[in-house]
């Protein structure tokens, strides 16, 4: 069968970490704590209570964490890696269901989703729901392979020895969960969702809202950054270049059209900085394009 490894991402949790972890041993062959630089006793709790525990001196931030879940799994014989939060929101005893799909071979990604359970949809706070949902749909739009999923923020997710072969996700913050869904789609795994039921506790909340948010929309900016660089930079200089080009017929026409040939100082100005800009953004989506596909090709 392989072995599964439960890794937890935790920081500052000494109120939730040692009840997870043994909750979470009962249903897989080994547990794994990531502290990201916790300032209490997390690291030290999840010891005793039976987790191996791999520690980041300073916090680096939720993506980071899960990038040492990956690369701790990697070189331990793991064919099937489960990640959880370790703040109690999710449930051990549904680790079953979300492995099921990977363990089947039906999946290479299985997504604990709060969304396709009305019951368990109930119970996130209206203001993260709103959230969640619009986060969801940015991330889809990256998605062409797969379907488009229902929760693309939750952190309860199992993942196969192939994807863990495959992914190697980059983004420090919270962007890691989109992010993880581009490169499986990118790759052509297969992506499934199975509902799961969520304890909130609006203490156990260590980013507010608004940062949360901004965080991924900012990771997910870099990401088309550094693997779409002539769509992120190159179409919009283009386009600058057309408004430009467009802008500077009509200014010359205007010029030539009046008696007194009088030049609209600032439009002109503005079709120079137009073109320059547009230039400028073009050559910049293209070095870019030349050096990752140089760097792919080396790799």
């Amino acid at each position: 069968m392989g072995k599964t490894i439960a890794a937890i991402p935790a920081f500052n949790e000494e109120k939730t970490i040692g009840s997870l972890v043994l909750a979470t041993r009962a249903y897989v062959d080994e547990v794994a704590v990531i502290d990201d630089g916790s300032t209490d006793r997390t690291a030290w709790i999840a010891e005793r209570a039976g987790a191996h525990v791999v520690r980041h001196v300073s916090n680096r931030g939720y993506g980071a964490a899960i990038r040492s879940c990956f690369d701790y799994a990697r070189y331990n014989g793991t064919t099937t890696l489960v990640i959880l939060d370790g703040d109690g929101q999710h449930r051990p005893e549904e680790i079953p269901a979300v492995v099921e799909p990977v363990l089947k071979g039906e999946a290479d990604v299985s997504i604990g989703s709060r969304f396709l359970d009305a019951h368990a949809v109930g119970k996130i706070p209206r203001y993260r729901r709103f959230g969640i949902r619009m986060l969801t749909r940015l991330t889809n739009l990256g998605s062409r392979r797969n379907r488009h999923v229902k929760d693309g923020q939750s952190g309860f997710r199992a993942y196969s020895r192939k994807a863990l072969d495959l992914l190697d996700p980059r983004e420090a913050d919270m962007g890691a969960s989109a992010e993880i869904l581009w490169d499986a789609d990118r790759r052509g795994l297969k992506v499934v969702e199975v509902p799961i039921n969520v304890e909130y506790d609006e203490d156990s909340n260590s980013q507010g809202p608004v940062r949360h948010a901004l965080g991924v929309v900012g990771s997910m900016v870099r990401y088309v950054e550094t693997e779409h660089p002539i769509a992120a930079f190159g179409l919009p200089g283009i386009a600058l270049i057309v408004a430009g080009i467009a802008l500077g017929i009509d200014t010359a026409n205007r010029y030539w059209a009046s008696p007194t040939q009088e030049l609209a100082e600032g439009d002109a100005l503005l079709t120079v900085l137009l073109i320059l800009i547009g230039v400028l953004l073009s050559f910049t989506g293209l070095i870019l394009h030349a050096v990752l596909n140089a760097g792919r090709r080396r790799r």
